[in-house]
């Protein structure tokens, strides 16, 4: 069968490899559809080292293979398997950080989700990481419930509610957080991009206003569309290091600064800390997602309730998957999803 891996910083290649055999616990997946994400970029950039070098994990396919035991699956069932997945009894799941569990990295699908057929680990099928897909899913749908779930985590970890909002960043993520939010109530919701392209969608799926962080003061801007005062809320869905510093200097006094995007490793934040105590700003990191928050991302996929088809800009074949790389660094791509 043929799958993508990764093999050095920068360095991809579609190989011929054996078909994965499900061992006692686990499952067999026919990949149907996986979304190139972000993460994906970097690691095979090289600059993403907080999780295992394994890549393609927005994948949804039909179960091809049940090993021994596993019960409630079975062959031919659509699903989507979470990669990573928490004990749920450690210190961090009892604390409320599930995804800085120890056993959350642990695991992953076998050799990765850019692969004709990969293997879901005993354990994640244990601890029911394995969801099916609703009739009303499609399999490209499906790709985004991984994503959209950790914007779902992400705002929940924001304050409850915000009358304002800007959102650094609209690629597919901060694209899913813009809709989030005005399905949230957020009466006004800025966004700031560099890609005409996607600034565009942004605009389609309701932001006011635009701003490409290039040319304009997006800061400035912020603060004059909510009269001098600042957002309630500030989503940097960029690993651009400076989008955090103006997230926080654009919010209100009071106000939260949501941390969605994983800046690169060894980067640096120039900010003064005595706003943070003489502003009361909050700087909110948000790390992946739990079955939870899958569930409540499945819910919304399945209701139509936030619109992830029209993200999909560009569509390739698994053999293409260099061509995919390459094109989804570029200002004019918004999502990427490759199929068998």
């Amino acid at each position: 069968m043929k799958a993508a891996l990764l093999r050095t910083p920068g360095g991809v290649a579609v190989e011929d490899v054996l078909p994965p055999r499900a061992g006692p616990g686990e499952i067999v997946v026919a990949m149907r559809a996986c979304g190139l994400c972000g993460s994906d970029l970097e690691k095979i950039r090289g600059t993403y080292t907080a999780a295992p070098p394994v890549i393609g994990h927005e994948a949804v396919g039909v179960v091809a293979e049940v090993g021994e035991g596993v019960e409630g699956i079975r062959k031919g069932t659509r699903v989507f398997p979470h990669h990573h997945v928490p004990c749920g009894r450690c210190a961090a799941c009892r604390g409320g950080s599930p995804t800085m569990c120890a056993h959350y990295r642990a695991t992953n699908l076998e050799p990765g989700g850019f692969a004709e057929r990969f293997r879901v680990p005993r354990w994640n099928v244990e601890h029911r990481a394995v969801h099916r897909l609703p009739p009303s899913v499609d399999f490209e749908r499906g790709s985004f419930v991984e994503p959209l779930a950790c914007a779902v985590r992400a705002l929940d970890r924001g304050p409850p509610q915000a009358s304002s909002a800007l959102v650094l960043g609209a690629g597919p993520m901060g694209l899913l957080v813009l809709q989030l939010l005005r399905l949230r109530g957020t009466d006004l919701v800025l966004a700031s991009e560099v890609s005409s392209v996607r600034a565009e969608v942004a605009r389609r799926h309701g932001a006011t206003m635009v701003w490409d962080p290039k040319s304009e003061d997006v800061v400035a801007a912020a603060r004059r569309e909510t009269r001098g005062l600042g957002v309630d809320l500030a989503v940097v869905a960029t690993g651009h290091a400076p989008a955090i510093a103006e997230a926080l200097r654009a919010v209100r006094p009071g106000g939260t600064a949501l941390l969605l995007g994983v800046p690169e490793t060894g980067a640096r934040l120039d900010f003064d800390p005595s706003e943070f105590v003489t502003r009361e700003v909050s700087l909110v990191p948000s790390n992946a997602a739990t079955e939870a928050d899958v569930r409540k991302a499945l819910d919304l996929i399945a209701r139509r309730r936030v619109d992830v088809a029209s993200l999909v800009s560009h569509r390739f074949r698994l053999e293409a998957f260099p061509e995919a790389v390459r094109l989804a660094g570029r200002a004019e791509c918004v999502k990427a999803i490759l199929t068998p």
